[in-house]
């Protein structure tokens, strides 16, 4: 497995070194799911809101909740 190097702002990266191993490996999960089922060099604002519209719908359907998200997103 290759490893990426993004630049980040300063907050981001606060954020990223005080998440636990579990949630780092979800956001990598996520990242390689939007790059895999993308084609990055044609993305638009508008593409990427759909894409975001879907996941959110389809996390809701898998019964993700505003508390549950918020659960989740506070877990230490």
């Amino acid at each position: 497995m290759d490893r990426l190097v993004i630049p980040v702002n300063d907050s981001i990266a606060v954020i990223w070194k005080s998440a636990s191993a579990e949630q780092k490996a979800q956001i990598v999960t996520v990242f390689c799911w939007l790059i895999e089922h993308e084609q990055w060099q044609n993305v638009t604002s508008d593409s990427f809101a759909n894409l975001l519209d879907n996941i959110s719908d389809k996390a809701i359907m898998n019964g993700l909740t505003p508390e549950l998200l918020e659960e989740i997103l506070h877990e230490s």
